[in-house]
């Protein structure tokens, strides 16, 4: 999904942006079906794919109805990649009617996949005993409402569909831009924040997080979503510095830039470490999403603060944080759920470079408006290089 409908059809929609000039209705469509696959198919599947295999182990039970989890991947890609090819052909007004059943089916799809997957893991959560839930229960809190967020985001989404199948072809802009927060903020930071208290001191030596700071700022990534879906400018200022103050909060109880624990034979060398550097620039990157947050928010509630198109917070969420932490983190987790190696040790390094020089690249081009079409162009190219080796390196020989 990220090599097609995500990094691949970002790079195009730039380059259609710089070769033609005008963009209409299609491009719209097109950039709002490339932020969906990414953020559902890219991270959405990748998240869920991993808290499959680590959830049931963090609660000490099996998966709930582990057979329907082919269901759900299933129902989910089918979704996306109906989404990928109708919406855009539908607002441009080729393949119609088919183009509007296709993104109706689109919008039921994924809806019925996340809401299988969300009731496995809830489940799952749920049939925990009291005796073994120590490791659990610190993050559960943070497990539901992303889970929550996420099946709400689903919902949404699949409104949003069926609205444009009776219209242009375009989501509401203000209805894909709730979507995209609660699918930021409700579920993708929550998430990757219980997995950092559990495995970064195991993978990355640092120190437990104390659980009980880690609440308060999820409730206020919460309380930003609905402060900026209200539309009202003040209160959407409000929310964004609130979620701005949230993110900090929230990387400071991780203490993820905090200093390592020596372990026996593991001396804490984190700047030699191509895997951990991905995470230490993955929450850089969500440390700099706070700051556009905050400086934008600030600029909405009137103050003199430099004005920064939101384009640079979503990219520096998910091309920045939600990437470079998958490929990171991915790539202690993913070879022992498939009993592999990781195929080559130097690969890390270039994608350690080649994605946060995508992102970079991204957030340029955001900057610079219509003139940096050309840079986005790059970003894409450089994001599917990074994704590519990342794949390549999971298939290493086996155990």
């Amino acid at each position: 999904m990220a090599l097609t409908g995500g990094f691949a059809l970002g790079a195009g929609l730039f380059v259609a942006r710089w070769l033609g000039g005008e963009t209409g209705r299609w491009w719209v469509a097109a950039s709002q079906a490339h932020g969906q696959v990414q953020l559902l198919g890219w991270v959405g599947l990748m998240v869920l794919g991993v808290a499959v295999h680590f959830l049931p182990r963090l609660a000490g039970v099996p998966l709930r109805w582990p057979r329907m989890a082919r269901v759900a991947l299933w129902l989910i890609v089918v979704g996306l990649v109906l989404r990928g090819v109708t919406q855009p052909l539908l607002a441009a007004g080729i393949g119609d009617p088919a183009a509007s059943v296709g993104l109706v089916l689109a919008a039921g799809l994924p809806l019925a996949g996340i809401t299988l997957a969300v009731a496995m893991l809830v489940a799952t959560i749920r049939d925990a005993p009291p005796r073994k839930t120590g490791a659990l229960r610190p993050v559960r809190p943070l497990f539901l409402v992303s889970f929550g967020s996420l099946w709400i985001g689903a919902v949404l989404n699949a409104y949003g569909l069926v609205a444009a199948a009776r219209g242009a072809g375009v989501v509401p802009a203000s209805l894909d831009r709730i979507i995209v927060q609660i699918e930021f903020y409700g579920f993708l930071v929550p998430v990757a924040a219980a997995m950092t208290a559990r495995t970064f001191p195991l993978y990355f030596q640092t120190h437990p997080p104390r659980a009980h700071l880690l609440v308060l700022p999820v409730a206020g990534l919460v309380g930003g979503i609905a402060l900026r879906a209200t539309g009202d400018p003040t209160l959407v200022g409000a929310g964004q510095v609130l979620h701005g103050a949230a993110l900090a909060w929230l990387i400071a109880a991780l203490r993820v830039f905090g200093p390592r624990r020596p372990l026996p034979r593991r001396p804490a060398r984190p700047l030699r470490d191509p895997l951990q550097l991905h995470a230490l620039s993955a929450y850089a990157w969500l440390a700099a999403a706070g700051g556009v947050s905050m400086l934008i928010g600030l600029h909405q509630l009137g103050l003199a603060v430099p004005v920064l198109p939101s384009d640079v917070e979503w990219h520096a969420l998910g091309a920045g944080f939600a990437t470079l932490l998958i490929l990171g983190v991915g790539s202690h987790m993913l070879p022992g759920f498939a009993r592999r190696e990781l195929r080559s040790a130097a690969l890390p390094w270039v994608t350690l470079l080649a994605g946060n020089l995508a992102v970079l690249l991204r957030v340029a081009a955001g900057l610079i408006g219509h003139g940096g079409a050309g840079l986005g162009g790059v970003a894409g190219v450089l994001g599917v290089l990074a994704v590519v080796l990342f794949m390549v390196n999971l298939h290493g020989p086996r155990r």
